[in-house]
Order: structure tokens, then C-alpha cells, then sequence
């Protein structure tokens, strides 16, 4: 009875230890894709943002130079920032 008892124990100790693997994987997993709207959202934003300064520019007959170039480098950073979290996303997924 005693061994049947003791089955019974790891069999609960071992599911609950997958149970509890798996709610780290779907936290993690949110987190890394809470992240990646965030980054996506922002960029949507200062891509409106730079999509205006352009038209502006080209509606004063403006030249367009490096006066969006700040704007251009924070977005190519979240683009690699996205990428990364992506790549941080699948790692998650294959443990």
C-alpha cells in the first residue's frame, strides 16, 4: 500500500512540475510578444512621424537630407530589437 502511496506522490510531483514548466514557457512567451507589439507599435508611430516630415518637406520644395536620420536609426534599433525578441521567442518555444 505504502509503495502504491508513494507512486500515486511522484506521478502528482511530476505533473505538477510539467504543469509548472509550462506556465513559465506561456509567461515568458507573453512577455517576449508583449515586448514585440510594443516595439511595433512605436515604430508605426515615428514612421507616421517621419512620413509627415517628408511630405512637409517636399511640400516646401525641400531637399530631403539627413534631418530624419535620428528618427531612421531608432527605428532600424527596434527593427533589430524585434528581430532579437523573435529570435528569443522561437528559443522559448523549442525548450
Amino acid at each position: 500500500m505504502k509503495e502504491i502511496f508513494e507512486d500515486i506522490v511522484d506521478g502528482i510531483s511530476d505533473a505538477a512540475e510539467t504543469v509548472g514548466k509550462r506556465v513559465d514557457e506561456v509567461i515568458g512567451t507573453q512577455k517576449v510578444k508583449s515586448k514585440i507589439r510594443a516595439l511595433e507599435k512605436n515604430n508605426r508611430r515615428d514612421f507616421r512621424d517621419l512620413g509627415r516630415m517628408l511630405y512637409e518637406k517636399y511640400k516646401s520644395g525641400e531637399v530631403i537630407d539627413g534631418d530624419c536620420l535620428e528618427l531612421c536609426e531608432v527605428i532600424e534599433e527596434r527593427e533589430n530589437e524585434i528581430a532579437a525578441r523573435e529570435a528569443e521567442l522561437e528559443n522559448i518555444k523549442e525548450d
